[in-house]
């Protein structure tokens, strides 16, 4: 049984006919199965932004070869000159990798993704309520400026809290 056939198993048949399959070749082309049309990393890059979930197999023996692929996409976007990872993250991304705690970062960095997705509006509207009340306030006293900034503080603490128990919950 291929890697390919495998990994469908574990599939819900909603995720199944809802994703698209991109056949890597050996001369790196890459060719959507349902569109039937060949098609380019940047078209792969779309599709992600777009929410379109797609898998891609290698042709020849149907080895599941999507975290390669975004991966490469993410080097692509940051050698555009885009900086969304800083270098220090990377580097203990590294650390991480073969010791005993990568499942348990694994597990992490998605819950934490998934949780700040869950809460990106709020957090937001949070912000743009803090820029607000800072341009509102910049022609007021000393002591105007003293109360909004510490009001604005407690907003992103209290947004921080929530966030850190929407985490322990998904423990």
């Amino acid at each position: 049984m291929s890697p390919y056939a495998i990994s469908e198993m574990f599939m819900t048949p909603k995720q199944a006919a809802n994703q698209v399959v991109i056949r890597k070749y050996a001369n790196r082309r890459l060719y959507d199965t349902n569109a039937s049309r060949y098609v380019t990393i940047d078209d792969l890059k779309l599709m992600v932004k777009n929410s379109l979930d797609f898998r891609v197999v290698a042709a020849k023996n149907g080895q599941d070869l999507t975290r390669f692929t975004l991966v490469q996409i993410i080097l692509e976007i940051e050698s555009e000159g885009h900086k969304l990872l800083p270098i220090g993250v990377l580097q203990q991304l590294i650390r991480f990798y073969g010791d005993k705690m990568e499942p348990i970062l694994s597990r992490y960095l998605e819950r934490s993704m998934n949780a700040f997705l869950d809460h990106q509006g709020q957090a937001e509207d949070a912000l743009g309520a803090s820029f607000d009340a800072i341009r509102s306030n910049g022609n007021g006293t000393a002591a105007a400026k003293n109360v909004a900034s510490t009001d604005n503080l407690q907003l992103i603490r209290d947004e921080f809290d929530q966030l850190k128990a929407k985490l322990d919950q998904l423990d």
